[in-house]
């Protein structure tokens, strides 16, 4: 998270708050049926509209890096090697 905040993308309480929210709803939809493949991509989307409604919630008004930070935030969250593991298809696998 260091990364974020040295690229300037977002306050420490709009990073924290992003953070949490995507953490938690990551966690929620682990729980269900949803394939573990398209986890990450899930939580990317997820962290780029949390890092909108961070910002639009801190009054600030620098949405496009509230998106990146939302972006790099559930990439984080997720483990964003895992989203390029998942479509790897091997030949044992066929």
């Amino acid at each position: 998270m260091d990364y974020i905040q040295q690229l300037n993308l977002g306050t420490a309480a709009e990073l924290a708050l992003t953070t949490l929210v995507v953490f938690v709803l990551t966690q929620a939809v682990k729980q269900t049926k949803v394939p573990n493949q398209w986890m990450p991509w899930l939580s990317m989307a997820v962290g780029v509209v949390v890092g909108l409604l961070s910002v639009f919630v801190t009054a600030d008004h620098n949405f496009l890096s509230g998106a990146v930070m939302g972006l790099l935030v559930g990439g984080f969250t997720s483990g964003l090697f895992d989203g390029f593991k998942g479509f790897n298809i091997k030949e044992d696998d066929k």
